[in-house]
């Protein structure tokens, strides 16, 4: 029985193949994981909050931002 070998660009495509597979890793997941508040596991379908310093923060920056925008070109 001969051993089989794969190339580096066929092992590349194994490991992407395999990442893209996960669900459970990456920069999108882990974004969303600081921001939103953990999922609910009896309801997986559910919409996350955002969590409640991203929602102030967000708003200290949104609000004042709203208020120079409207008196600048008012």
């Amino acid at each position: 029985m001969e051993p089989n070998y794969q190339t580096v660009p066929e092992m590349y495509e194994r490991l992407l193949l395999m990442i893209n597979q996960r669900k459970d890793t990456g920069f999108s997941l882990a974004v969303a994981n600081s921001t939103l508040e953990p999922g609910n596991p009896f309801e997986p379908q559910a919409r996350r909050k955002p969590k409640v310093a991203i929602a102030r923060g967000g708003g200290l920056v949104i609000g004042p931002a709203g208020i120079f925008s409207y008196f600048t070109y008012h």
